[in-house]
């Protein structure tokens, strides 16, 4: 059941990405945080539901090139988007992102949060 919720966490993640990342942007929302610091957040969140949900804590190598090929179709796909460009730090932030959650895989099973969710 647990699993369950973090796969519909991690499709609405990917939808809601989608979302905002391919449509034009505009200059009227200010923005609140870093957009790096957004980005790495986001990227974390994915690849933590991506992994909670399937085959938790292993074939980390493959979630994290399946997380991180996507984030860079994102990237190619905002180039032709109005007033998006195609950015190298965003694609860095969104690794940086991965990279910490892949760090802190070994603390969640020594502290045995993957049993605790019954996601093993």
């Amino acid at each position: 059941m647990v699993k369950r919720i973090f796969q519909l966490i991690f499709i609405l993640l990917i939808l809601l990405s989608l979302l905002l990342s391919l449509s034009p942007a505009s200059n009227s929302v200010p923005m609140i945080w870093n957009d790096k610091v957004i980005h790495c957040m986001s990227y974390f969140a994915l690849m933590m539901t991506l992994d909670f949900s399937w085959r938790s804590g292993k074939q980390l190598v493959i979630k994290s090139m399946l997380v991180l090929i996507y984030g860079g179709l994102i990237e190619y796909g905002q180039s032709f988007v109005p007033g998006r460009e195609m950015s190298l730090g965003d694609l860095m932030a969104n690794a940086l992102g991965v990279l910490i959650f892949i760090l802190l895989v070994p603390v969640l099973k020594q502290n045995g949060i993957y049993g605790y969710l019954k996601l093993t």
